[in-house]
């Protein structure tokens, strides 16, 4: 009992406090609070315990130990009735040892028409606000020994190295951040039993949690006043259970995940999943219902997100490829 205590509670620890006890600052990169991905989009952003592709960089990266081939995904989404565009890209790498990752995110809002400070007067011009960040990933994994009654558990931890880069107008910031994660997943059941309608029935527990912008992310802008936004740190807690129904050659999994963040505290959704073909999803991010579809054919998978808001609904469309 006392090597699960320290292989589990001290790491989940030291990720709460280096989350938590940190100084407050300005708000900052706001445009990564935009969640990435169809598949966590029709989920209603509870991502973090459950990712287990690409997208992990950005979710919670200790997720890329999970995959067990190299993965490239993306996504396209134009918001608030196609306003601004919104851009994700990933790929991760899979070791013997170490799973790496990339991944870039972009929000766009091009064609700002540019007033001059006399009231009434027509735009002289336009121009427009990017916002970038560029996320390098590892992660990796490692088996704990069941114990009195309890089954093995699979403990993935990882790290992001993420590069802020802003331009608004002829303006441009820069700003550099860490973020971390933890999964911890314990299948349900009698140590050693093997695969079986009667072992499965009782599915698996994924607990997940992420320290994001350890220490604050500070975004440095090249005004005259040398202008600093800062990205406050922040953490993120979840839990997953997914059950096989062997009768229907399906499985069902329910996720919840919760942040200090009040924009981000929480979220839920479900899937149903058949044979790993086909996905059904729905959630909550908070603030409205999100609704979600997938379908997979040999190394490819397309999922699809919906989710309604008061400023335009919001369709996103992401697709994945295994290697």
């Amino acid at each position: 009992m006392m090597r699960w205590t320290r292989a589990i509670v001290l790491p989940l620890a030291a990720l709460a406090l280096a989350a938590g006890a940190l100084p407050a600052g300005q708000y900052g990169g706001e445009f990564l609070n935009i969640p990435v991905g169809a598949r966590a989009y029709g989920l209603g952003g509870a991502f973090g315990p459950l990712v287990d592709d690409a997208s992990a960089a950005y979710w919670n990266p200790a997720g890329l130990a999970a995959l067990a081939r190299p993965e490239v995904g993306v996504t396209h989404t134009e918001l608030f009735g196609g306003l601004a565009v919104h851009d994700f890209i990933a790929a991760a790498w899979p070791l013997p040892r170490l799973s790496l990752g990339v991944a870039w995110i972009r929000l766009g809002v091009d064609d700002i028409p540019r007033f001059s400070h006399t009231v009434g007067t027509p735009p002289q011009g336009s121009f427009g606000d990017n916002e970038n960040a560029l996320f390098v990933s590892a992660a990796s994994a490692r088996g704990l020994p069941a114990w009195s009654g309890m089954r093995a558990m699979t403990l993935r931890y990882g790290g992001s190295l993420k590069v802020i880069y802003d331009k608004l107008d002829d303006k441009q910031a820069t700003g550099l951040g860490i973020d971390a994660g933890l999964q911890a997943q314990l299948p349900l059941g009698r140590p050693g039993a093997r695969p079986s309608p009667a072992a499965s029935r009782f599915g698996a527990v994924t607990v997940g949690l992420v320290a994001a912008d350890i220490g604050g992310t500070a975004i440095s802008w090249n005004t005259a006043r040398q202008h600093q936004d800062v990205r406050e740190a922040s953490g993120r807690a979840g839990i997953a259970y997914a059950l096989g129904i062997e009768a229907l050659r399906a499985t069902a999994t329910a996720c919840y995940e919760t942040s200090t963040d009040e924009l981000l505290r929480n979220r839920f959704g479900v899937e149903l999943s058949y044979r790993g073909l086909a996905a059904l999803r729905a959630g909550h991010d908070g603030q409205g219902t999100a609704l979600g579809a997938g379908i997979s054919y040999w190394r490819l998978r397309v999922d699809y997100g919906f989710n309604r808001h008061e400023l335009g609904n919001c369709h996103r469309v992401s697709a994945a490829f295994r290697l």
